[in-house]
């Protein structure tokens, strides 16, 4: 096996090639090859890639846990604790009151605007909602994360069923499906539902060329559980680094509140994210959440 050869051609390849090329290696791969796999994954660049090929070496030694761990405060007066609770407040405080008015708007609308359901009234409508779904996330990011035992797959699944209808290309799923992992629910969801929405915004911009399907790919290994969320979009923008320090954001104009909430929510769960230009075109998320023991 020429490993070398294998890294170059898979960093050229399209996304559902990666999966194809990666699901045929790990079926195949006797355990002399996984030691070389497994020393390959060190000098692979992408985070995703390495996470991988570490999966493939470990294959045959992957266990699922049944541990389930509860949230836990080490110091009930943690200042950033107290900040986040009084932020959290703050926005349910506000959801409260715009939620029930914004309701009504849309009722009125209904019956006086003639072909609402082709209006602008109701495309900003549907924009308004969906600044309120942003801060309903941002309010849950605030909170102290419960963690429980989560089928991934399904956990994904919910939010990929929700938000397909607004996508114009695909979104496909290459996460295993008895994957089981502690975590909080709450918060992968909130992850892989802001991440495909600045996904789907991207890819559904004109291009003259044909768009490959979004891809949300994930796996475990002995240490984390990681995710790689990928567009075939008009990639970021700008530099990351720069991108991110301007409010979190990848596109101009954009309120820039997505990254922020990936932002904190992959903290509350101990874990780390990266922002990239994917390869031929387009941008990938990348995050990794540690594995968790009982205390």
């Amino acid at each position: 096996m020429d490993l070398e050869k294998l890294l170059i051609e898979l960093q050229s390849f399209s996304p559902e090639k990666q999966i194809e090329s990666l699901k045929a290696l790990k079926k195949t791969a006797t355990r002399k090859q996984r030691k070389l796999i497994q020393q390959a994954a060190e000098g692979a660049g992408q985070p995703w890639l390495k996470n991988a090929l570490l999966d493939i070496a470990n294959s045959n030694k992957l266990k699922v846990t049944d541990e389930v761990q509860t949230s836990t405060s080490d110091n009930l007066f943690d200042i950033e604790a107290v900040r986040s609770e009084a932020v959290s407040v703050s926005i349910g405080q506000i959801l409260h009151e715009l939620e029930p008015i914004i309701g009504s708007i849309n009722v009125f609308a209904e019956k006086e605007i003639t072909n609402f359901s082709q209006s602008r009234t109701k495309y900003e409508l549907e924009k308004l909602n969906e600044v309120l779904e942003t801060f309903e996330d941002w309010r849950k990011v605030e909170q102290s994360p419960i963690f429980k035992k989560v089928k991934v797959f399904d956990e994904i699944s919910k939010e990929v069923d929700r938000i397909s209808p607004k996508s114009k290309v695909d979104i496909n799923i290459d996460v295993p499906k008895n994957l089981v992992y502690v975590l909080s629910p709450a918060l992968l969801r909130i992850i892989i539902s802001n991440a495909l929405r600045n996904a789907v915004e991207s890819s559904n911009q004109a291009t003259i060329r044909e768009k490959h399907p979004i891809i949300v790919r994930g796996s475990s290994t002995d240490s984390s559980i990681w995710f790689c969320i990928i567009d075939d979009g008009l990639g970021l923008q700008n530099n990351a680094e720069v991108l991110l320090k301007s409010r979190h954001t990848t596109k101009p104009g954009n309120r820039g509140l997505g990254l922020a909430i990936i932002d904190k929510a992959v903290s509350s769960m101990g874990g780390q994210w990266k922002l990239s230009n994917s390869k031929p075109h387009g941008a990938e998320l990348y995050f990794e959440i540690p594995k968790r023991d009982l205390v």
